[in-house]
Order: structure tokens, then sequence, then C-alpha cells
């Protein structure tokens, strides 16, 4: 009955739109289980199955983040001093050639 109240009010309070398991609410009141009355606007609320789901997919993007980090690594002081030594000691080389 409460859903059905919530679900009324909703609509009743201004214009909203619903996809899918998501309600987008311009202005609203919401009667909460205590008792007390909330005035919502410009809100966006997801259904239980949405949240658990947009939960999940966070949680799987943090863990893919942190394995990435793992992997990824510095790169070495030395291998760039090295890479960059090569490359100065290239590009006089080809220099001292063109001319």
């Amino acid at each position: 009955m409460r859903r059905f109240g919530l679900v009324l009010a909703l609509v009743l309070a201004g214009p909203v739109r619903a996809e899918d398991a998501v309600l987008d609410v311009a202005r609203a009141t919401v009667t909460l289980q205590d008792g007390r009355a909330v005035e919502v606007s410009e809100g966006c609320w997801l259904s239980a199955k949405r949240c658990v789901d947009t939960a999940r997919e966070v949680r799987r993007l943090q863990v893919e983040k942190e394995e990435l980090r793992q992997h990824a690594g510095g790169a070495p002081l030395v291998k760039v001093l090295v890479a960059l030594a090569l490359g100065a000691g290239l590009g006089f080389t080809v220099a001292q050639l063109v001319r």
C-alpha cells in the first residue's frame, strides 16, 4: 500500500518520466517510513535491482582499475635516462650525417 501511495504522490507531484528501472522526478513530496515528509526536486531514483546492478558494476570497475595499475607499473628512472641518451645520440648522429 505504501508503494502505491509513493507512486501516486510522485505522479501528482509534477512532471515525471519513467524508463525501465529509472524514475526521473522534477519535484515531489516523499513520505518516509517514519512518517516524515521530504521535498525532493530534480532527482532520479533507481529500482532496487538497478541499484544492485550499478553497485556491482562500480565494484567490478574498481577491481579492473586496480589490476591495471598493478600491471602497468612505473617506468624506472634508469630506463627513461637510457632512452633519452639513445635518442639524443641517434639525433646527433643523424644531424652529423646530414651535414
